[in-house]
C-alpha cells in the first residue's frame, strides 16, 4: 500500500510558481520604493516556500515501512527514503489529525534500544489517513 500527497503538492507548486509572477510584473510597473520592497519580501517568501515543499510518500508492502519525501521538481528515479524499518519493530503508532498538518508517531522497539520517530503528513486528505490506518491496524494485529 502506496499512500502520497504527491498530486496536492505538485499543484501548489505550480500555484506559487504562477503567484511570483505577479509581484515581479508589481515591481516592473510601480516604481516606489516601498512597493518594491514589499514585492521583494513576497517573492521572497514563495520562494522559501518552493525550496522547502516536499511530497511525502508513506509506503507499508512486504513486511517494511517506508516514508519518503520528494521535491516535485526533482529528476525521476531513486529517492532515498527518510525512514525505512521492518514493520515488526513497530510497538504502537499513533495518527494526530489537524486541519492542514496531520502527525505521525511511531514508537519502535529494536533490540536494543527503543525509539520514537515523528512523520508530517502534510495535505493529507482524510481518506488517506483512514487507508493509513487501517493498514497499519491490520498489519500490527498479525
Amino acid at each position: 500500500m502506496k499512500i502520497s500527497n504527491s498530486k496536492f503538492v505538485k499543484a501548489a507548486t505550480y500555484v506559487l510558481l504562477f503567484a511570483s509572477v505577479l509581484p515581479i510584473l508589481g515591481i516592473i510597473l510601480y516604481k516606489h520604493i516601498f512597493l518594491d520592497l514589499f514585492f521583494c519580501g513576497i517573492i521572497v517568501l514563495i520562494l522559501t516556500f518552493l525550496i522547502r515543499i516536499r511530497s511525502t510518500e508513506v509506503e507499508n508492502s512486504g513486511g517494511c515501512f517506508t516514508v519518503r519525501q520528494i521535491h516535485p521538481f526533482a529528476p525521476k528515479g531513486y529517492v532515498r527514503p527518510k525512514v525505512e524499518f521492518p514493520i515488526t519493530l513497530i510497538q504502537q503508532f499513533m495518527i494526530k489529525e489537524g486541519l492542514v498538518k496531520d502527525h505521525l508517531n511511531l514508537k519502535i522497539q529494536s533490540q536494543s534500544s527503543r525509539k520514537s520517530i515523528h512523520v508530517d503528513l502534510v495535505f493529507f486528505d482524510r481518506k488517506q489517513i483512514r487507508t493509513l490506518q487501517s493498514a497499519m491496524q491490520s498489519q500490527l494485529s498479525f
